[in-house]
């Protein structure tokens, strides 16, 4: 496997659309929500925060099944669904899109690497282990939020 390029994108008018409202969905939210345009999270259930994220008005949330129909406008779409088959299902679907996809649960379906992001006023960092090693990726992230405290 080849290393992953960091590279930063100006997402503030780029819509995300999260499929999936678990654990994974929240942080990704959470880490991403002040930069992009817009994020819509559709699943038939979420994590309580994704909902109080939804009723403040920082992202849409749309309490149901996914639809292909959802992905009409989108840029950007967060597979976090944890079921293998409908993750490959809605990878594809993304793919004749020509939509820059990731696959939580899959890293061969990733267009891009989640990184663990620091941010500090206008600082951002990003870290990646090119998906070979979370816990490495998140230790690191930590010890970065430490020296920036």
């Amino acid at each position: 496997m080849g290393l992953y390029f960091p590279m930063f994108v100006d997402m503030s008018e780029k819509n995300v659309l999260f499929i999936g409202g678990g654990r994974i969905a929240l942080r990704r939210i959470i880490s991403m929500y002040e930069f992009a345009g817009s994020i819509t999270v559709v699943s038939p259930e979420a994590e309580p925060e994704i909902t109080k994220l939804a009723n403040a008005g920082y992202i849409t949330y749309l309490r149901k099944r996914f639809d292909e129909t959802d992905l009409d406008g989108m840029d950007i779409v967060m597979i976090n669904t944890g079921h293998q088959g409908t993750d490959i299902r809605i990878a594809g679907m993304c793919r004749r899109r020509h939509l820059t996809v990731n696959v939580a649960s899959d890293m061969t379906l990733c267009d891009f690497y989640f990184p663990g992001i620091i941010k500090k006023d206008s600082i951002v960092i990003g870290v990646t282990a090119s998906g070979e090693d979370h816990r490495k990726a998140a230790e690191i992230t930590g010890k970065i939020k430490e020296l920036l405290e």
